[in-house]
């Protein structure tokens, strides 16, 4: 079976539980922007992606890094509006997890948490086929797209830091863009899903 991870890189997103949700944007750094890029990924009317995995790197704050797993496959009544995202964000920010642990630990049905960042992710995704969405990068609609693994990265309202973007591009990932206009980080994610849709119905047609 195919599979499409999406990793969102938050330079600022708080990785604690310390966020107020009456006023979610300024005091989480920009957690909202990772939530409507996962939504994006991950939902459609009345459903969720099965074959859909989305990572929300969170560079923020003391407790930093942290990353949040979402699996489609396995996740169980997730809620589209952004706010109720963000209490499923907050109390797996605030779960327990066993000092030291490795890799990332399932702390409700399909979502988990990393003590880690960037590595983390990586490590999760094996041998998946890597891609970076960037500005001005060869239209997502112009590229191949064939590998049963994909895996693409995109950054919040302050795109990549400079370490990330280097290691990106030291593993070969693709860029790829998705129009000549600049959109919002979830709005990317939705062209790349839509196009991704497509392809997929194209296939099953032949």
């Amino acid at each position: 079976m195919s599979r499409r991870r999406f990793i969102v890189v938050g330079q600022k997103a708080t990785a604690s539980p310390d966020f107020s949700l009456i006023n979610l944007p300024a005091s989480s750094g920009r957690l909202d922007v990772l939530l409507r890029c996962l939504r994006a990924a991950l939902m459609y009317s009345h459903g969720l992606r099965h074959d859909t995995v989305v990572y929300l790197v969170l560079l923020g704050g003391p407790a930093a890094p942290r990353t949040l797993r979402v699996d489609g496959a396995t996740a169980r009544y997730l809620r589209p509006d952004e706010r109720a995202l963000a209490v499923l964000a907050q109390k797996v920010l605030a779960a327990p997890v066993e000092a030291g642990s490795n890799g990332f630990i399932e702390v409700r049905p399909g979502v988990a948490i990393a003590e880690g960042g960037l590595d983390a992710v990586l490590a999760d995704l094996g041998s998946a086929t890597l891609y970076v969405l960037e500005e001005g990068a060869p239209d997502v609609r112009e590229a191949g797209l064939d590998a049963l693994d994909q895996a693409f990265f995109l950054g919040d309202h302050l795109g990549f830091d400079k370490t990330t973007r280097a290691r990106l591009a030291s593993l070969g990932a693709t860029p790829v863009g998705v129009g000549p206009v600049s959109v919002h980080a979830d709005d990317a994610v939705a062209l790349v899903v839509n196009e991704l849709d497509r392809r997929a119905t194209i296939s099953r047609r032949r």
